[in-house]
């Protein structure tokens, strides 16, 4: 029910966006770049107030959908890591393939570092970097799994990934939070 909620959310963002956008054309690109920029934002907020959630629900608490909202302010944080990652993904991907692995492996967990309360994005990917050191193989299966999950999910109709992708989330919560113990 939770993702359904967290879609719905996101899909409304996505509509209200769509019609600011609509009804500032007159305003020219730059009101479209800003606009989409803030819709960007917004969602990696959400994104951060899920892994959040899902970091709860696997400490044994029973977070409310309102949580999803209580970290928007790392949204603009969280968006840059984003892009960050995968600029460095892309890049070592691009390298041979290998250092894109690598890096991808190295720095997945970054989110659920800055979910539980590394807010400085440099420190987050640290974190990730230690939390990841000597598990790479156990990451890059764990990761090819997942992907072939979300794969099956898209499958669907796309339907699936309603279920795929909520289980992929809580599956690497469970995963950061067994290296973090370790």
């Amino acid at each position: 029910m939770a993702s359904l909620q967290l879609f719905l959310t996101i899909l409304g963002a996505w509509v209200a966006l769509e019609i600011v956008v609509i009804a500032g054309q007159r305003f020219g690109i730059l009101w479209w770049v800003v606009m989409h920029l803030a819709f960007l934002i917004f969602v990696a907020g959400v994104e951060v107030g899920l892994l959040q959630i899902c970091l709860s629900l696997c400490d044994g608490a029973e977070p409310t959908f309102a949580d999803t909202f209580t970290h928007l302010a790392l949204g603009p944080r969280f968006l840059a890591g984003q892009m960050l990652y995968l600029l460095m993904a892309v890049i070592g991907l691009l390298l041979l393939i290998v250092p894109g692995v690598y890096v991808a492996l190295r720095y997945a967990l970054f989110g659920f570092c800055m979910a539980a309360g590394e807010t400085n994005l440099i420190c987050s990917f640290k974190q990730s970097a230690i939390l990841s050191a000597g598990m790479m193989i156990y990451l890059l299966w764990i990761l090819v799994a997942l992907f072939i999950f979300n794969a099956l999910g898209a499958s669907l109709l796309g339907l699936g990934l309603f279920i795929t992708v909520p289980l992929s989330v809580l599956m690497m919560t469970a995963v950061y939070r067994r290296l973090s113990m370790l």
